[in-house]
């Protein structure tokens, strides 16, 4: 058993189906691009990274990454795969790991198809063969959080963590809620 399940849920998988088309299993969650929640609020203050400009902002990130992610990605190149994935939907003047805890870092890709939308990326977890749909800010703190954090959120139910500014479109880890 993965001891990483606890951290991403379990029953998500995606297979072959891509985000955005009909399940049959209508419990099983998805990713689906494009809301009009994200065009209504914030998509003005959308400005996407370069591919350089996204390697540059993994490479920086590589030096606050939590010894239990590399762990748990065994290489650093699906690692940072990952990390572009996630450089790729946060405007480019915003960083949700050592960004000003004062402001918002909003996701402008992919969210989950349920009432939250909540932001979610689709990879391939180590030692599976099947996409996954994994949330976003579950995925930081797995990557960066310290031990005291990261053991807290864990003993939380499996959703999307609560944002403490009251954003759910927020990515910032200083706006992870440690309470439930």
């Amino acid at each position: 058993e993965n001891p990483f399940e606890q951290m991403f849920g379990e029953g998500k998988k995606q297979g072959k189906d891509r985000p955005g088309k009909k399940k049959k299993d209508p419990d099983r969650q998805k990713a689906t691009k494009g809301t009009g929640l994200l065009s209504r609020k914030h998509a003005a203050k959308w400005t996407p990274r370069s591919e350089e400009e996204v390697q540059q902002t993994v490479r920086g990130w590589m030096d606050y990454v939590h010894s239990r992610a590399r762990e748990y990605f065994v290489s650093d190149a699906k690692l940072e795969e990952v990390l572009s994935e996630v450089a790729k939907g946060i405007d480019r003047n915003a960083d949700p790991v050592v960004g000003n805890a004062d402001n918002c870092v909003y996701w402008f890709r992919d969210v989950t198809s349920d009432d939250l939308q909540s932001p979610a990326i689709m990879f391939i977890r180590p030692g599976e063969t099947e996409e996954s749909v994994t949330y976003v800010t579950r995925l930081l703190v797995l990557i960066f959080a310290t031990d005291e954090p990261f053991n807290q959120l864990m003993t939380l139910p499996q959703d999307p963590f609560k944002m403490s500014c009251g954003d759910q479109l927020c990515v910032h880890l200083a706006h992870v809620a440690l309470l439930d």
